[in-house]
Order: structure tokens, then sequence, then C-alpha cells
């Protein structure tokens, strides 16, 4: 019985949340292929996006990610 509550709920959560991870998705991808495009051509511009990734990621504090995935989770 709690293995088909758990599933109905993951189903739900998938439901409610999967159009705005199409969504994320896509707008990464459309950023990654605007980068690719500038590899050859502005190299300065593509490596300046790396560091300002790479600095978003080591900024970054998994923990307070977690607490507002958390958050969330029950709307």
């Amino acid at each position: 019985m709690l293995d088909k509550f758990m599933d109905k709920l993951m189903e739900s959560a998938a439901s409610a949340y999967l159009p705005r991870l199409e969504q994320m998705a896509e707008a990464r991808k459309a950023e990654l292929a605007e980068m690719k495009a500038k590899v050859r051509t502005n190299p300065e511009q593509v490596e300046a996006w790396f560091d300002k990734e790479i600095e978003k990621l080591g900024n970054m504090d998994v923990k307070d990610v977690l607490d507002k995935v958390n958050a969330t989770a029950g709307i």
C-alpha cells in the first residue's frame, strides 16, 4: 500500500514539475548552443561565461537549495 502511495506521489510531483523542467532544459540547451557558436568568434566572451558559471557553482549552498526544494514540495 505504501508503495502505491509513493508511486502516486512521485507521479504527481513529476507531472507538476515536468513542464518547468523541460522549459529549463530548453533554455540551458539554447545557452550552450550560443556559447558553442562563440568559441571561435569570441573566445574571451566564452571564457568569461565559463568563469561566471564556475563562480555560481562555487558560491552555491547545497543545503540552501535542498531547503528551498523541500519548502516547495508541498505545493
